[in-house]
């Protein structure tokens, strides 16, 4: 089930208009490192827009969006309200991306078919106080951006928790008798969490034998 990370999501005010090269992006710092999976962005329609683009870019030294899609996924703008303040439109971002804990990216809005008349609109609130990003502007499709530090734009971040295999080292048997002997290994970076184990042995030219599942499962 996904989680809400980074969001800004209330005291809308005012709005951007994102059409054809004039794009718009949201930085965000995650708090925790996680999976991206899926943003909300509120906001309307005016007139046709067509698809609507939203990905994840990393951000350089100065905040402002860089470097290709890290993630992204498409919404028919066509079937946005046209009606303000707008609704939350949930786009999923494919396969997801790693996002590391108090690194900037940005999700970066386009709607490349959208012209003068036909827009997609997207909420903000000036005055906004996200502490981990704002508001920012490009008019050539995304090749230079503008800072807009007193702008926060409707945005909720969706993912899961980053899970990361246990490192496990095997061991020599010891107290090796006839019929017993003792199995050895060990578990490491596991997070905290319980994990479950088992063995796999063998007599010398025999078939692999494994033992029961053995800890808790989480």
């Amino acid at each position: 089930m996904a989680t809400l990370y980074e969001y800004y999501n209330t005291g809308d005010n005012s709005f951007t208009n994102v059409r054809s090269a004039d794009w718009a992006a949201q930085t965000l710092t995650p708090a925790t490192a996680h999976k991206i999976t899926s943003v909300k962005l509120k906001g309307y329609r005016i007139g046709f827009p067509g698809t609507i683009t939203v990905s994840i870019r990393a951000t350089d030294g100065s905040g402002h969006p860089t470097g290709g899609d890290l993630c992204s996924g498409t919404t028919n703008g066509n079937t946005l309200t046209p009606s303000s303040p707008g609704e939350w439109r949930e786009i999923t971002l494919g396969a997801g991306y790693d996002l590391e804990a108090s690194t900037k990216y940005a999700i970066v809005v386009r709607a490349t078919a959208g012209d003068v008349d036909n827009y997609f609109i997207w909420r903000l609130h000036i005055g906004g106080t996200y502490a981990g990003g704002n508001v920012e502007i490009s008019a050539n499709s995304g090749v230079g951006w503008s800072a807009e530090g007193a702008l926060d734009a409707m945005f909720e971040e969706w993912g899961e928790p980053v899970v990361t295999a246990p490192t496990v080292t095997t061991q020599a048997a010891t107290n090796v008798q006839a019929t017993t002997a003792r199995l050895n290994g060990q578990i490491s970076n596991d997070g905290g969490e319980a994990c479950q184990y088992r063995f796999r042995y063998k007599k010398s030219g025999g078939s692999y034998i494994y033992t029961t599942w053995t800890g808790a499962k989480t």
